[in-house]
C-alpha cells in the first residue's frame, strides 16, 4: 500500500509542478506578446522620424535651391544697376580712387 500511496504522491506532485509550469509559460507568453508589441511601437516611431526627418531634409534643400536662386538673381539686379551707374557715372569705374569722392564732396 505503501508504494501506491507514494506513486500518488508522486502523480501529486508532477501534477503540481506541471500546472506551475503551465502558468509560468502562459505568463512568459504574455509578457513576449507585450514585448513584442513594444518593439512593433517603436519601429513604427523609428519609421515616422526617418520619414519625418526624410521630408524636413527635402524642405530644406527646397528652401536651399530658392535662395540660391534669389541670390543669383539679386547679384544679376546689382550687376545691371553697377552697370548702368557705370555707363551713367563712367568716371566711377575708372581707375582714379578718388574720382567718386571728389564728385560726392563737390555735388
Amino acid at each position: 500500500m505503501t508504494t501506491i500511496g507514494n506513486i500518488e504522491h508522486l502523480v501529486d506532485k508532477l501534477c503540481t509542478t506541471v500546472s506551475s509550469l503551465r502558468t509560468e509559460r502562459d505568463r512568459l507568453r504574455a509578457q513576449v506578446d507585450e514585448l513584442k508589441s513594444k518593439f512593433a511601437e517603436k519601429d513604427l516611431e523609428l519609421i515616422r522620424a526617418g520619414k519625418e526627418n526624410q521630408r524636413t531634409l527635402e524642405v530644406l534643400e527646397r528652401e536651399k535651391l530658392t535662395l540660391q536662386k534669389e541670390k543669383n538673381q539679386i547679384e544679376g539686379q546689382l550687376k545691371a544697376i553697377y552697370e548702368r551707374i557705370s555707363t551713367l557715372m563712367p568716371e566711377l569705374s575708372g581707375t582714379t580712387p578718388g574720382a567718386g569722392g571728389e564728385r560726392s564732396a563737390g555735388g
